[in-house]
């Protein structure tokens, strides 16, 4: 699997961050620094594989470091302390919020169908109880 490098979104801010670094050290033209960053990094990249356990899927993928350090940046995942990696919770659905959520429509539903119903009528407590129930 070949990845490329001038796409990483890691090299590319590497890049960024370096010119403006050198740009404060160096009085140079800001191409010559930009030539000197890329020439660095075609230089001294090495492409390094790791392995990603999936430990939902069981699954194990080969990747390159930059290519996790690309997913990583782009995705932005919750990492702990041993390199796990978790999506946030604004990223998949919550299932009890979906419950919930379920539970106040149908609420909602039988509250309006109590009203429908003249009050102290047995389906207007019926439908009474049903939404105090929800």
């Amino acid at each position: 699997m070949s990845y490329d490098m001038s796409k990483s979104s890691t090299v590319q801010e590497y890049k960024k961050n370096m010119l403006e670094v050198m740009k404060l050290f160096c009085d140079c033209d800001e191409r010559l620094i930009s030539q000197a960053i890329d020439y660095s990094v075609n230089k001294r990249y090495q492409k390094n594989m790791c392995k990603v356990n999936n430990s939902y899927t069981h699954q194990v993928n080969q990747m390159s470091l930059l290519a996790l350090a690309d997913y990583i940046m782009d995705r932005e995942p919750i990492v702990t302390a041993h390199g796990t990696m978790f999506k946030k919770h604004a990223d998949c659905p919550n299932p009890m919020g979906i419950v919930i959520q379920q539970f106040l429509d149908q609420r909602g539903i039988d509250k309006k169908k109590m009203f429908s119903f003249p009050k102290g009528s047995e389906d207007y407590e019926k439908y009474n109880l049903m939404q105090l129930l929800d």
